[in-house]
C-alpha cells in the first residue's frame, strides 16, 4: 500500500509540475490506485479469483499486472510510431526548405542553350 501511495503521489506531483503529460499519466494513475486498493480489497479479490476459476488468487493479480504493463507498452509504442512519422515528415520539410534557402542564397548562372562557347 505504501508503494501505491508513493507512486500515486509521484504521478500527481509530476502532473502538477507539468513534467508528465496527461496522456501518459492515466494508466499510471490507474496502476497506483490499484496498488493502493489491492491490500484493502484482498477478500473480495480472492472471491473474484475463485469465481473466475483461478486456483491461486495471487496469479490473478499477476495476470492483471501483466495486462496493465502491456497497456502501458502499447500506449508508448503507439506514441513512438506516431512521433516517428511526424519526425520523418518534419525532416523532409527541413531538407526542402534548406535546399530552397541555398538556391536563393547562391543562385547559379543559367545554363546556356547551346554547348558551343560564346564568340569573342
Amino acid at each position: 500500500m505504501l508503494i501505491g501511495l508513493a507512486v500515486l503521489l509521484t504521478v500527481v506531483n509530476l502532473l502538477r509540475k507539468r513534467r508528465f503529460k496527461e496522456e501518459y499519466a492515466l494508466l499510471w494513475l490507474l496502476a497506483a490506485l490499484a496498488l493502493v486498493a489491492a491490500p484493502l480489497l484482498i477478500d473480495p479479490l480472492d472471491r473474484l479469483a475463485y469465481f473466475l476459476g483461478v486456483e491461486y488468487p495471487p496469479a490473478l493479480f499477476l495476470g492483471l499486472g501483466i495486462v496493465g504493463l502491456l497497456l502501458i507498452i502499447f500506449q508508448l509504442s503507439f506514441n513512438i510510431s506516431r512521433f516517428s512519422d511526424a519526425i520523418r515528415v518534419l525532416t523532409q520539410e527541413i531538407a526542402i526548405l534548406r535546399q530552397r534557402l541555398e538556391t536563393l542564397e547562391h543562385p547559379t548562372d543559367p545554363p546556356s542553350s547551346s554547348s558551343e562557347p560564346p564568340e569573342p
